[in-house]
């Protein structure tokens, strides 16, 4: 098993990933369900991690078959903050039948890596409230909660 930075050739494999992905956050709350045309979007952000000097797209390898990726950037923060950029986990996706073989591990150690050679010094990542997994799977690591974001329908926004 290599994980190797992904090519153009790649593409349609890991865009199909990306919308299992989404299918998955939709899942979990319809607040993500994607659009009609979600894929030639999604399709369109991974090319554009494949050239980009803030950009990285891992895939998972074996005898020529795919079988997860995963992609991380460097994002600028505010000015008014001391800490100017952190690494930021855009995905982690591993094909159900190869979990908890160690394959995420090896794509955050890549990605780590990978930060690390920018001058990186904090990653943040994004995961749903309703995730209970994905929010066990990401503390094992070593991510803890630092915000909280909130969210209203504009019916029940009261303010009377």
């Amino acid at each position: 098993m290599e994980i190797r930075k992904a090519k153009p050739e790649d593409l349609d494999q890991l865009t199909q990933y990306g919308m299992n992905l989404l299918k998955q956050h939709s899942e979990f709350d319809t607040y993500f369900t994607p659009i009609e045309k979600a894929d030639e979007i999604y399709r369109m952000f991974l090319e554009g991690c494949l050239n980009s000097e803030n950009k990285v797209l891992l895939v998972a390898e074996k005898e020529g078959q795919l079988f997860g990726y995963a992609a991380g950037e460097i994002q600028t923060r505010s000015p008014v903050f001391k800490v100017a950029q952190n690494g930021y986990i855009n995905d982690v996706f591993v094909e159900e039948e190869f979990r908890k073989l160690g394959i995420a591990r090896k794509f955050l150690k890549t990605l780590k890596k990978w930060f690390e050679s920018r001058h990186i010094e904090h990653i943040e990542l994004s995961v749903l409230a309703k995730n209970e997994i994905g929010i066990k799977t990401w503390q094992k690591f070593g991510f803890e909660a630092y915000e909280l974001k909130k969210r209203v329908a504009i019916e029940n926004f009261d303010v009377e």
